[in-house]
């Protein structure tokens, strides 16, 4: 019989604010699987107490959480931003009990089927759920042969080659339009550099992340499916960083070309 949670949604709306545990390691909310349903979760508390709670038995772990407070204003682009990692559960905590909600019951999910196929936005929620997966796991602070990442692994690396990728590109100057311009490859890529001064490329799974990175500025990018990424990596750079203001994946350029073999499969 199915459960009626619309007092849950109902209360969860009328909140002022909520706090949202989130990993240390990825800057995004934390995702829990549910050993049981195989649901992907993100857990929301009442207070900081019930956060602090939750986060103890993942911190003997070397698994470090904090909360975000989010404000009632903020709920609706939160909650829809879910979509773009594949969650599809919400598990919120308060002094009495634990109740789990689907994501799609409290927010409507965006629906691109009836876009022009040159409209609809590029999206990875598969490759964004296996990255955070991995860089939750990967950011331990342990030894490499404590951290389970070899089926992880095997997950992401099969996502990475079947999703498409905005890349920043900044176009030459000159008359024509930007269209033009891309079109005709008159343009360069972005870059940037890590703490130890190595340039890298920045790539995204999203606008989302690439606005992230932008910081409100305005952005052109090239949508390429993983067999073209080599092709436009600069020689400048090392590699890719996969939304570095995300979970901030590194992908060498011998990573890339490695499964450029997987990708043609």
């Amino acid at each position: 019989m199915p459960i009626d949670n619309s007092f849950l949604i109902r209360q969860i709306r009328s909140r002022e604010s909520m706090i949202v545990a989130y990993s240390g390691v990825t800057n995004m909310p934390f995702v829990v699987c549910d050993p049981e349903t195989f649901n992907d979760q993100v857990w929301i508390f009442e207070n900081e107490k019930l956060l602090q709670d939750f986060a103890k038995p993942y911190a003997e772990r070397k698994i470090l959480l904090r909360g975000v407070k989010y404000l009632t204003k903020d709920y609706l682009s939160f909650f829809s931003s879910l979509f773009l990692i594949d969650v599809n559960e919400l598990v919120f905590v308060n002094e009495i009990a634990t109740m789990k909600v689907d994501l799609d019951k409290l927010v409507q999910k965006p629906d691109y089927s009836k876009l022009p196929a040159g409209r609809v936005p590029v999206t990875n929620p598969s490759l964004q759920l296996t990255g955070l997966y991995f860089v939750q796991e990967a950011g331990r602070p342990v030894p490499a042969e404590q951290k389970e990442l070899s089926d992880l692994q095997e997950e992401l690396s099969i996502n990475l080659v079947r999703a498409k990728y905005l890349v920043a590109v900044e176009p030459a100057p000159g008359k024509e339009s930007i269209e033009e311009k891309l079109k005709a490859g008159k343009f360069q890529t972005v870059l940037m550099k890590t703490k130890n001064g190595d340039v890298y490329q920045p790539l995204f799974t999203d606008m989302v992340e690439c606005n992230k990175f932008a910081r409100k500025k305005q952005v052109v990018t090239l949508t390429l499916p993983y067999g073209a990424l080599a092709k436009l990596l600069s020689k400048e750079a090392k590699g890719f960083v996969l939304n570095p203001a995300g979970f901030h994946i590194m992908l060498p350029r011998e990573l890339i070309n490695g499964l450029q073999k997987l990708a043609e499969k």
